[in-house]
């Protein structure tokens, strides 16, 4: 059965997954891994018929407007630096729950059978967890990697991002916060192309546009067009549009209960 995402592909960019496909021995010698290498389970073959990896390269691509040289160039960084930062056994790590917890989840899908991730950055333990840049992003990569293992390349490849800053005064928006934030937008966008579908903004306070000015100037345009922004009077009507009433957590006004959250108001 054909991959429906495949199916979707127009004639052009067809002919881009089959050149940088064709690449893919030399995007492995370059990224210095062997033969077989898994990404997302998928093996980076050009030989291989597995629909899937035409999905994940096409991201790619798409990142970079089709040029095969530059986005092999994107897939050779991206998988040196999942090498030198060991992404591909950081599942396996353990960060302390008193800290990470309620400051960030996967909980249900949206509409469209994406998974949504929730990150609360008025979390009592914010200031804990930005404290330590480096330890902040390997949970944050984490989190990516958990949502990414719930795509099955074939029927869904992207994911929801909800972003609440509920709790959050303008002080608490200090040095440790803006590294923080700079530098995971500037990983997810170099490692993870094309993997967010929508990223709501929501709860956002009176002086939220200079987040957002300070954010969008690590950001392509392409990806600033899947923001959605919304007071906290709007809330639920922003994401209740896209996430079902049986999925949405109950302190967002649906009907979903988050372990851990019961007692949570909006």
């Amino acid at each position: 059965m054909a991959n429906p995402i495949v199916s979707q592909f127009k004639d052009e960019e067809k002919e881009a997954v089959a050149t940088l496909k064709a690449e893919l021995d030399d995007i492995l010698t370059a990224s210095e891994l062997e033969e077989g290498y898994k990404l997302w389970d998928v093996p980076l073959s050009k030989t291989s018929e597995d629909e899937r990896l035409d999905v994940i390269l096409i991201k790619f691509l798409r990142a970079r407007n089709l040029s095969c040289p530059d986005a092999k160039a994107q897939l050779i960084s991206m998988l040196k630096w999942r090498k030198e930062f060991k992404a591909d056994t950081i599942l396996t790590e353990t960060f302390p729950a008193e800290t990470f917890s309620k400051l960030g989840f996967i909980h249900s899908v949206d509409s469209f059978n994406r998974p949504v991730t929730y990150n609360l950055y008025g979390a009592e333990s914010s200031a804990e967890a930005f404290s330590d840049l480096d330890r902040f992003i390997r949970w944050r990569v984490q989190l990516m990697e958990k949502g990414i293992r719930q795509l099955d390349f074939v029927n869904t490849d992207s994911m929801v991002q909800v972003h609440d800053y509920a709790g959050v005064g303008f002080g608490s928006y200090d040095k440790n916060t803006k590294q923080a934030s700079k530098a995971v937008t500037a990983l997810m966008q170099d490692n993870y192309p094309e993997f967010l579908a929508v990223k709501y903004f929501i709860n956002v306070p009176w002086w939220g546009d200079v987040v957002f000015k300070f954010i969008s100037v690590f950001l392509s345009e392409q990806t600033k067009k899947k923001f959605i922004v919304a007071t906290s009077g709007g809330t639920h009507a922003a994401l209740s549009r896209l996430i079902n009433e049986e999925n949405l957590p109950t302190f967002y006004g649906g009907k979903s209960v988050v372990p851990g959250f019961e007692d949570k108001n909006v």
